[in-house]
């Protein structure tokens, strides 16, 4: 029977049960129809698909990527960690060869599905759920020199810019991190990448990769370098060259050791397949473990906190400063030139530190500094690790505190002046003299 019949007799037939409610307008039967060809199976107009990151992705291992079609952008969640897509739209999904799709392979590397409603997406005619949809193999990320000078732009300076992240074609490049690294001194001096909301509610349950060299790093066996008998072996090294009476043991003893402490953090990225392109050893640094597992991650933690909490999107710049002394003569290098000319490299850097600019307002921003020495004094700390004017942080105020110096040394600091001391930082940042304060 035609539909249009059919709508006209259950409106007849409900009409009884409704005599003393005033007669509904002529287009409530155009929305019957609609209601009747969504109860048919067809394509209906409904809320928009919305997905828990947590728990309605497929298993981290075997996540594609999620993007805005046709661009080198994640389609990321709201601040609650709700991944949204309008009715109607589609979402890119990536792979790098394959989709195992329910029982099935669908060979190709990208693939469009469209939301009709909920957590309902519509692909190949048929009806699926975006967890249905996973990565026949893991994806693969890539560090790529950008051949371009970092930092203040100096084309004499070894340091250069690198990308971290997904070279899905000719043009697309789904970034992740931005690496300035200097790859004469093994020496990365700064990740910078972007901080929303949404970053508080990173995806859990995503494990921990091994650290890889990413095709750079030739000649070195970074593994082996930042292993803790190799650091025994090196600070030995380092004291026999000193003619010093001890052999270095009690530099290293009661747990000190020196860890591969992550530029960018791993919860700093929301989907599995950002986390894992923390682990290159290009995003890392020497940190004493003590700093890493403790003061460091409490700021970590915090700062994502802060952003969740004032509802900003703003640019982080996480990285290095100066070389820690191992006594008055030796500067703290974890390895010699592999050229064989004695001199030292990969540093064991004096100061780690995390700036913020507020993408909304960028001449608003905050430096957080942290002493990367376990063994300094209170007087050393005041002599040669502040290098720039403390100022106050409310917000963080009860963590910036000097409560055990073995574990860190904490402080705040202006981003210009923070900028102007350590001289590699984007020169723009050297205007940044506002201060990201909750109201």
């Amino acid at each position: 029977m035609h539909m249009f019949w059919i709508a006209l007799l259950l409106f007849a037939s409900t009409n009884e049960i409704r005599a003393r409610e005033a007669m509904r307008p002529a287009e409530e039967v155009g929305q019957i129809i609609k209601d009747l060809v969504g109860a048919n199976g067809a394509a209906e107009e409904g809320a928009a698909c919305i997905l828990d990151i947590q728990m309605d992705l497929p298993h981290s291992k075997q996540q594609p990527l999620y993007l805005h079609p046709d661009t080198d952008t994640y389609w990321l969640p709201n601040k609650e960690g709700k991944l949204e897509i309008p009715t109607n739209e589609n979402i890119e999904l990536y792979c790098e060869n394959s989709f195992s799709i329910g029982d099935s392979i669908e060979h190709g590397s990208s693939l469009r599905v469209r939301c009709l409603n909920d957590n309902i997406f519509q692909w190949n005619g048929q009806k699926w759920e975006l967890e249905d949809f996973t990565c026949s193999t893991p994806l693969i990320y890539t560090v790529e020199q950008m051949n371009q000078p970092c930092g203040d732009g100096d084309d004499l300076s070894p340091a250069r810019l690198y990308r971290v992240g997904y070279n899905i074609s000719e043009g697309r490049f789904v970034r992740t991190i931005d690496l300035c690294h200097d790859a004469n001194q093994l020496q990365t001096l700064y990740a910078s990448y972007q901080l929303i909301p949404a970053n508080s509610l990173f995806q859990r349950g995503v494990k921990r990769i091994k650290f890889s060299a990413a095709g750079h790093f030739s000649g070195y066996d970074m593994n082996t370098l930042y292993s803790q008998k190799r650091q025994l072996r090196r600070v030995a090294e380092l004291f026999q060259r000193l003619n010093a009476t001890e052999n270095g043991s009690s530099f290293l003893a009661k747990g000190q050791y020196l860890t591969r402490g992550h530029l960018a953090a791993k919860a700093d990225f929301i989907y599995a397949s950002q986390q894992r392109t923390t682990f290159n050893y290009m995003n890392v640094a020497p940190q004493w473990q003590i700093f890493n597992g403790g003061p460091w991650q409490i700021i970590e933690d915090k700062i994502r906190e802060l952003v969740s909490r004032l509802d900003l999107s703003v640019s982080v710049y996480t990285g290095t400063y100066g070389v820690m002394p191992l006594s008055k003569q030796t500067a703290f290098h974890l390895a010699n030139n592999a050229n064989g000319n004695g001199s030292g490299v990969l540093p064991v850097p004096l100061l780690y530190y995390r700036l913020l600019i507020d993408n909304q307002n960028p001449s608003r921003g905050l430096a957080i500094m942290g002493v990367n020495n376990p063994h300094a004094t209170q007087s050393e700390i005041e002599e040669s690790y502040i290098i720039c004017p403390r100022v106050e942080v409310p917000s963080l105020h009860s963590w910036l505190q000097a409560k055990d110096l073995r574990k860190a040394y904490l402080y705040a600091c202006r981003v210009a002046d923070l900028a102007m001391a350590v001289g590699h930082l984007p020169p723009q940042l050297q205007d940044v003299n506002e201060l990201i304060e909750e109201s």
